[in-house]
């Protein structure tokens, strides 16, 4: 009995133990399922959220995107809207420089420039008096006379009522107007210290507005019929129809006298004779040119026009001899450099109405001046065919009406013609009456041909061959 007893009590024991331990089994796998559950859940609303963030942030970044690719745009549109009116305004500055090149005649030239043109001007309202003819004569004979130099060895001109021809310039930067005289070799200006009149009148060079300003101080003094300029050397960058010479020598004045400087349309002289004659001995704008490459021909030409209203006065030409476009013809005729101080040749003959009054003789070519000079006899042949009245002071009136024959100057054989009316010069008298002159002026010496011939046929000064060079022209004018 009490064995059965206690097989009772084990069993018992044991189902309670088996029942406690099936619970918590089913407790435990539970809380998994619901652990499991809870952690999906959660994984959802993470992945949700995070989704819902990455669609914003993919929205956000899509909008910045956006934006960024309009302002893109938007510069991409201004700039080129900006290049393009950078491109019109480049060529309408083109336009407008190649419109002045052709209006002035000149060449745009760059570094490396085989030549260059710069124009010339005219003031058309000017009028000659008996007293400027004079005067020109004087200076002429003064100039020349007996003492001729011992040699050993696309700018624009202006021209003063057909007298005084005209080009623009720069030395260190500062512009100038200069007269192109072949007469001569120098190169000068009003200088800042020079307290004469005609310095006050006209633009002066100051060092101290030049970077490029080199010191010489050597003495300077060139002899005119009214009394000496005077100054010093120095040395600086000069520019002419776009070419630029480095270091060239000029005079800055100190002293100019008389008048007429005082009413010239220039402010200096550009010299472009040969160096003999250079006082100083100074090296000629033309020579640095040769030297320093700037020009590729060692050649210059000169082409004047004159008359009607325009301020148009033909051309300075550095580096070649196509005047073409001043003569409507390449047609040239050569004769050699017969003494290189001035430039000075032999003439063959001169001609009035088909009668010869002259020649062979020596003669020179001046820009400097609007005559033409003659030695005695062959200035008395020529009136006597003109049947004009000679003045004691060495020029030669008539009627403006008169009929005047052709000229012809014969040079290599070949005979450049000047109509007659050409060869006849108005100016006033001091009493205020017009009157007419022969342009060939009494000169003892060689024959000078300054503008009156220049203005029909271009010359050309060939420092490489020594020779000059007469162009035929169609102009009229």
């Amino acid at each position: 009995m009490r064995v059965s007893v206690l097989v009772l009590c084990a069993l018992i024991c044991l189902f309670v133990v088996l029942a406690e331990a099936r619970q918590r089994r089913e407790n435990q796998t539970g809380a998994r399922s619901l652990e499991r559950r809870h952690g999906n859940r959660i994984r959802e609303n993470v992945g949700h959220q995070e989704n819902v963030a990455r669609r914003g942030n993919v929205g956000r970044r899509g909008n910045r995107l956006a934006a960024r690719g309009k302002n893109s745009r938007r510069r991409r549109q201004n700039a080129a809207r900006k290049n393009r009116k950078r491109r019109n305004l480049a060529k309408k500055k083109n336009h407008r420089t190649k419109a002045k090149s052709r209006r002035e005649g000149t060449s745009t030239a760059s570094s490396g420039s085989s030549y260059a043109v710069l124009p010339l001007d005219f003031d058309q309202n000017y009028m000659r008096t008996t007293d400027s003819i004079q005067f020109e004569r004087v200076f002429l004979a003064h100039r020349y006379g007996l003492s001729f130099a011992a040699t050993t060895g696309r700018t624009a001109l202006a021209n003063t009522g057909n007298m005084q021809y005209t080009c623009k310039g720069f030395i260190g930067g500062q512009k100038f107007i200069f007269l192109p005289d072949t007469g001569s070799s120098n190169i000068w200006v009003p200088g800042p210290h020079c307290e004469s009149k005609a310095c006050k009148v006209h633009n002066r060079y100051h060092p101290g507005k030049s970077s490029t300003y080199v010191k010489n101080g050597t003495a300077f003094a060139i002899d005119y019929e009214s009394g000496s300029v005077e100054g010093v050397l120095a040395m600086d960058n000069m520019k002419v129809a776009g070419l630029t010479v480095t270091n060239q020598t000029f005079a800055m004045t100190t002293k100019e006298p008389g008048s007429v400087f005082v009413k010239s349309k220039f402010d200096g002289i550009l010299g472009l004779g040969y160096q003999s004659i250079s006082v100083d001995n100074v090296k000629t704008l033309v020579q640095n040119m040769c030297s320093e490459d700037v020009i590729t021909t060692c050649v210059f030409a000169i082409c004047m026009r004159g008359g009607g209203s325009s301020s148009r006065g033909g051309a300075l030409i550095f580096g070649s001899t196509d005047t073409s476009a001043y003569t409507g013809s390449h047609s040239y005729t050569y004769t050699p450099v017969t003494k290189q101080g001035y430039w000075q040749f032999k003439l063959q003959g001169i001609y009035v109405g088909g009668t010869k009054v002259g020649g062979p003789i020596q003669a020179i070519v001046d820009s400097g001046t609007s005559l033409i000079t003659a030695p005695p006899r062959i200035y008395k042949k020529i009136n006597q065919i003109l049947g004009c009245t000679e003045t004691s002071s060495g020029e030669c009136w008539m009627e403006c009406s008169k009929a005047v024959p052709y000229y012809e100057f014969e040079v290599a054989g070949v005979k450049l013609r000047l109509p007659g009316h050409k060869m006849m010069m108005r100016v006033k008298t001091k009493k205020g009456r017009t009157i007419c002159l022969s342009a060939v002026t009494l000169l003892d010496g060689p024959v000078i041909l300054g503008d009156s011939l220049i203005r029909h046929y271009c010359v050309i000064f060939d420092l490489a061959k020594n020779r000059i060079g007469f162009a035929a022209t169609t102009y009229s004018n």
